[in-house]
């Protein structure tokens, strides 16, 4: 075992004593109005551009942060589960994201960040990975805010992210479907009200699958970058150290493991194809990742016709090791080629 495996073997063990509560609301017999579906009816693209509103910025020497709000559109699929998101869970009806730009103009391009599971707040990324990519890439930055995450944590969650991937199915894919549908909101306001010419995507794990799945739908981001992610849904379950609770709580449910690899099957995450051509992806996965194996990694890679991928070393907690050369090869493939037109 690697030293990225032993430190994800590690972290997967204390999250342990992080998922306390297990997960009392089964839902999987009310999944039939997600089985089946096409993507693009599984996940509708917004009928309207968001009216987003920009509160009081952050000024530095040469940018400016700004924080944006907006009314969520989303609407969920399950009837059933509606009367839970307006009510108990109305936080996610604001949706939040804090926008790097320089000062006095805006750049050609953005790059959209969705950030990782179970993440509290924008402030680690605005100290680290967003000033790295508006510095070398030459690109203005959004960090978009997940639903259960950040400002939209509801009252009652033990930590932020509790309740986005649970045993509680439904709530889970709607999760999924808001934060995709918020993601979109927020570029079409980007394209036509600020007027980017150039919009890519990019995140981390549980961003870096949100980020994949963007790139299956039209109207499609200029690129995408997604990192240290797959979409082979049915063997994450079973195999993830991190998602045991989730795994357990479906198994209290009385769904075994060929009931729930033909649930996860029946729902077309896993067998999205992309639209974003291959060479304008760049993949970054982890040989060791103790989460994500990269074999799974590889047999989602392959179905995709191999676009570009970085392997680099070490595990799924260990890539903050790797950000320079993750930049570098981002720079070198013509994924934000506008951007270098840009003046810094």
């Amino acid at each position: 075992m690697g030293y990225g495996e032993q430190i994800d073997a590690v972290v997967g063990k204390l999250s342990r004593f992080l998922h306390l509560r297990a997960t009392q609301t089964d839902t999987s017999h009310e999944l039939l109005p997600y089985y089946g579906l096409p993507l693009d009816q599984l996940m509708p693209a917004p009928a309207e551009v968001p009216e987003v509103r920009r509160h009081v910025p952050r000024i530095s020497l040469s940018t400016v942060t700004e924080t944006l709000s907006w009314t969520s559109g989303h609407v969920p699929l399950a009837t059933s589960y509606r009367q839970r998101h307006e009510g108990e869970y109305h936080k996610n009806l604001t949706a939040w994201a804090r926008w790097v730009h320089k000062k006095g103009a805006r750049r050609r391009s953005l790059l959209v960040y969705v950030h990782g599971w179970l993440e509290p707040g924008s402030w680690v990324e605005e100290a680290t990975l967003l000033p790295l990519f508006y510095r070398e890439l030459g690109v203005d930055v959004v960090h978009v805010s997940l639903p259960f995450h950040g400002r939209r944590s509801p009252r009652g969650q033990l930590f932020h992210g509790e309740w986005f991937w649970t045993a509680d199915l439904v709530r889970s894919l709607e999760a999924v479907r808001q934060a995709i549908f918020d993601v979109r909101s927020l570029m079409g306001w980007f394209r036509k009200t600020i007027g980017y010419e150039e919009v890519g995507i990019t995140g981390l794990s549980l961003g870096g699958c949100i980020t994949m799945l963007l790139g299956c739908l039209a109207p499609i981001p200029d690129y995408i970058v997604p990192m240290i992610a797959h979409l082979e849904l049915p063997d994450a379950v079973e195999e993830a150290p991190i998602l045991w609770r989730m795994k357990d709580d479906l198994a209290r449910f009385g769904l075994d493991e060929a009931q729930r690899r033909a649930v996860f099957s029946r729902i077309p995450l896993s067998t999205a194809m992309p639209l974003v051509p291959k060479d304008r992806q760049l993949w970054v996965a982890a040989r060791e990742d103790g989460y994500l194996r990269a074999e799974l990694v590889e047999q989602q890679w392959r179905r995709w016709s191999e676009p570009p991928i970085l392997w680099i070393p070490g595990g799924h907690m260990t890539f903050p090791l790797a950000m320079g050369d993750i930049v570098s090869a981002m720079k070198r493939l013509p994924l934000s080629a506008g951007a270098a037109k840009v003046k810094v």
